[in-house]
């Protein structure tokens, strides 16, 4: 159910940007996803992680307490990101970055918005209302493209602001949606819930341990974005960002949706024995998506970004070649992530963060001081690896996953996806753009469908 609203939204994010990369220019593009990586910076620490605990209690009266606690916490920060937006913004107007800098007054009510629609999502997955959690995704896409389609056309041309302000449209009607859906949803317990300080205390874990690890884990994804800014321009930055887009929007939406229900099933299965089973099968199904397409971008990138996005857009296809295979194992540890709360792992979930933020960001600052993007990249790409394979593994061996267990299904989706992709490989110089393009779309369900077969055999 829940697949199907982030297919809606897969679909409408991906028809759009051969349209929006003809509207926005790669500086605009730069500008929006310098605002998106601070927002989301800010929204990990919108209610001190919290929420992440909202599906835990048994009792439906401690957990409209957590809901009461974060709601406090994520209006509180809001209020202060918007008081420090003036002297932020001052700083960064003398740094040279006027662009970002006019949009920083935002950040405080984008933080709002991003954290009430995530505290909704997880109100109503704890009532199992996956069908307007699917909803309220494919709303917020349709929002988001529809604002920025309409702003970037003439007579508007907004540039930044048409992007930016899609985000922020996309993200208010999600919310608007859910708080209509929750007002029709019966309240259930209605005994009074223990008091903020007692809830804040019985779950001090997840500020003193979660939100560290998850803010670290936020920094190894966003910093990029920041970091290049700072050591390139506006333009690296666009590009880099679609490259990004393109390959972490469906590995997000598949992973997203798979974590929403793992972290309901994982919950109820740690106090039995199907933990192992349950998280193997969600890895397995991950890596079948993911695998080919990944691979498919890694061998047509450049190319295909050119064809789709237009000329100008040669370059982000490089750099997705060389950040594919990070974000592929980024895409399959997120979900699994949630292994750390339900198993009250903390510790070993900062551990890993701190790593992961370590390799990258040394990678980044490396690379960023030689002058090269494309060295900046290739070595983030390279740490990023190095750390998802120690994450992942961290993962595995807590659910009780065997080693073997975990690298069977990795040779089973290589062998089916190398035969389909030597054939691309060898097809390209004798056939035209437009029909090598299609005939590498017509193969992505093919490998799906022998993948399917293939899971059928071995059951």
């Amino acid at each position: 159910m829940l697949l199907s609203g982030s297919s809606i939204a897969l679909v409408l994010s991906y028809l759009a940007q051969p349209l929006l990369t003809r509207l926005y220019t790669p500086e605009a593009f730069g500008v929006l996803d310098a605002f998106v990586a601070l927002a989301s910076l800010l929204f990990v620490l919108g209610t001190l992680r919290y929420e992440d605990a909202l599906l835990l209690p048994h009792d439906e009266a401690e957990a409209r307490g957590l809901l009461r606690l974060s709601v406090y916490i994520l209006l509180g920060l809001s209020l202060l990101c918007l008081a420090l937006s003036l002297p932020g913004r001052l700083l960064l107007a003398r740094a040279g970055e006027a662009a970002l800098a006019d949009w920083l007054p935002w950040l405080g009510p984008a933080l709002l918005l991003m954290g009430g629609g995530r505290l909704a999502e997880l109100w109503l997955m704890r009532r199992e209302a996956f069908r307007t959690l699917s909803a309220g995704t494919a709303l917020r896409a349709a929002t988001t493209t529809t604002l920025r389609l309409a702003a970037g056309l003439p007579p508007l041309q907004a540039g930044a602001a048409g992007l930016i302000g899609g985000f922020l449209g996309g993200h208010l009607s999600a919310l608007l949606f859910y708080g209509w859906r929750l007002r029709r949803t019966p309240s259930g317990a209605s005994a009074p819930p223990p008091s903020p300080t007692a809830l804040a205390r019985r779950y001090r874990r997840f500020p003193l341990f979660t939100l560290p690890a998850a803010l670290l884990n936020a920094l190894s994804m966003r910093l990029p974005f920041l970091l290049l800014l700072a050591f390139f321009d506006a333009r690296v930055l666009g590009f880099f960002g679609r490259a990004f887009m393109v390959l972490s929007v469906p590995l997000g939406l598949v992973g997203g949706a798979t974590g929403q229900v793992f972290f309901v099933r994982a919950a109820e299965a740690r106090h039995g024995d199907g933990l192992a089973a349950l998280t193997l099968r969600v890895y397995r199904r991950l890596l079948q998506v993911g695998l080919y397409p990944v691979l498919l971008l890694m061998l047509l990138g450049p190319d295909l970004f050119a064809f789709v996005f237009g000329q100008p857009w040669h370059t982000a296809g490089r750099y997705a070649v060389w950040i594919a295979p990070w974000l592929l194992l980024a895409a399959l540890a997120s979900p699994l992530s949630r292994l750390f709360d339900v198993l009250e792992r903390q510790r070993a979930d900062l551990a890993t963060s701190v790593l992961l933020f370590l390799l990258q960001t040394g990678a980044l600052v490396g690379g960023g001081l030689l002058g090269r993007p494309e060295t900046a990249l290739l070595l983030l790409g390279l740490a990023g690896v190095l750390g998802r394979l120690v994450q992942l593994g961290v993962l595995l061996h807590l659910a009780g996953v065997s080693l073997r267990d975990a690298l069977a299904p990795v040779l089973r989706y290589a062998l089916v996806s190398l035969p389909l992709l030597a054939l691309l490989y060898l097809s390209a110089s004798h056939l035209s753009p437009s029909l090598h393009l299609g005939l590498a779309l017509l193969s992505v369900p093919l490998y799906l469908g022998l993948g399917v077969w293939l899971e059928r055999r071995a059951a």
